[in-house]
């Protein structure tokens, strides 16, 4: 009889035991989303952080990283807590822009400037590109960084935006801030993930997430649009995410190199650069703008010479080795339009003006995946009227002093190939 019972009790426990085992496979474990991953860490930052040496950081983003907000705070932070290194900054940051704009100006407007580390944001501004073009120019970042110096130290950072939540509310990673966790796994490069506390605020109802007003009814605001913090509120809860992150580092790792390996993307952009346009064949009526024009003056930092026409028919030509060719420019009211042509072929008709041209600002433009072969490319000013006060409406603006969208120009201050010239 006991022999039956213990039977009986055992083929319960195991019925029980396989049950629990088939609901483990019907109701997945809710994926751990993490801050902050520290992987190879940041070897070389803390040796000369403690040795008190002269550390460079730069900051290669968008508009988010552009406030005096995170990045003031985090210089600041290392200023005081090495306080026997001194520290020098790179603003290396361009609202608007993504990843692959930031693999072109990167040689130019930071690695000149011999920086020990890198801080890489664009996880919001490529929020609506291809995850392998993310992949890829992200990949390409990393490795024009540790070819000119691998001790280098590289720092992936990952804000929020309001497209962001509903992809967290499911316990998964924005595409973007997927593909850059891809880069960094494969490269060991530490991310901080700025969302994740963001969001659990947002969650338990101690955040809110976007008002005109910073606080409401003693509850914090995050941003005035769900995407730029306030700097007195959001920014700061970047920039704890970030101190506490990098308190959590190993600050003990020796002084190393890091490895260039297999790349993840074969045709990464290796040959990105920037090339000022008085090296090109203009030909039409043009006006070379320096730095002392008030028009360029307050763009000096990023560009030192434009190229301004309001000439249709007005050229710009090259030939070039590579795959990729594009421009950086200034958009504002009086932008117009640009015809490019590849190996005698209409490829786009760009417009320069948008629903955000009430002001100028830095933008680019670049066709990529051609052929790794010699290009002819013609760049074509398009000056004719069109109707910029419908584009402006589609943005909730309007056309406040008409006298100013009246010339259609294209103010071109840098040439973009991935690539190398032919003379």
């Amino acid at each position: 009889m006991n022999i039956r019972l213990i039977t009986f009790c055992l083929l319960i426990f195991l019925f029980q035991a396989n049950l629990l085992k088939a609901n483990e496979k019907i109701t997945p474990k809710k994926k751990t989303l993490h801050e902050f991953k520290e992987r190879d860490g940041l070897p070389n930052f803390f040796t000369k952080a403690f040795r008190g040496n002269p550390i460079t950081v730069a900051y290669l983003g968008g508009s988010i990283t552009a406030q005096n907000g995170w990045r003031v705070y985090s210089l600041e932070w290392f200023k005081h807590r090495f306080p026997q290194a001194t520290f020098a900054e790179i603003n290396a940051a361009i609202g608007g822009t993504g990843s692959k704009f930031g693999v072109f100006r990167l040689q130019e407007q930071i690695l000149n400037y011999k920086p020990d580390l890198v801080f890489v944001e664009f996880a919001v501004n490529d929020g609506s590109e291809k995850k392998e073009e993310i992949i890829r120019s992200t990949e390409s970042i990393v490795r024009k960084i540790w070819e000119q110096n691998p001790k280098i130290d590289i720092c992936f950072i990952y804000t929020l935006s309001e497209q962001f939540v509903d992809v967290l509310e499911k316990q998964q990673l924005p595409e973007s801030v997927q593909a850059m966790e891809e880069v960094a796994t494969h490269y060991g490069i530490p991310s901080i993930n700025y969302e994740i506390e963001v969001f659990k605020r947002l969650q338990d109802h101690s955040l809110i997430l976007k008002n005109k007003e910073k606080q409401i009814d003693g509850v914090t605001v995050f941003s005035p649009d769900g995407v730029h913090p306030f700097v007195e509120t959001g920014h700061v809860i970047y920039f704890d995410i970030l101190k506490r992150s990098f308190e959590r580092m190993d600050q003990c790792q020796k002084n190393q190199s890091h490895k260039l390996i297999k790349p993840l993307c074969p045709n990464f952009l290796a040959n990105a650069q920037m090339i000022d346009p008085d090296k090109f064949l203009l030909s039409g009526n043009w006006s070379m703008l320096d730095t002392t024009d008030t028009g360029v003056y307050r763009f000096r930092k990023l560009i030192s010479k434009v190229a301004k026409s309001h000439q249709t028919g007005a050229t710009l030509c090259l030939k070039f080795k590579g795959q990729a060719i594009g421009f950086c420019d200034i958009m504002g009211p009086d932008a117009g339009r640009v015809i490019l042509e590849v190996d005698g072929s209409l490829k786009d008709t760009i417009s320069r003006f948008d629903r955000y041209c009430t002001y100028h600002r830095i933008n680019n433009y670049v066709i990529d995946n051609l052929k790794d072969t010699i290009h002819s490319v013609i760049f074509r000013v398009l000056a004719d009227t069109f109707d910029k006060s419908n584009i402006l409406k589609a943005g909730g603006k309007e056309m406040i002093h008409q006298e100013d969208y009246k010339i259609n120009n294209w103010c071109v201050g840098k040439i973009l190939i991935d690539g190398r010239l032919i003379p």
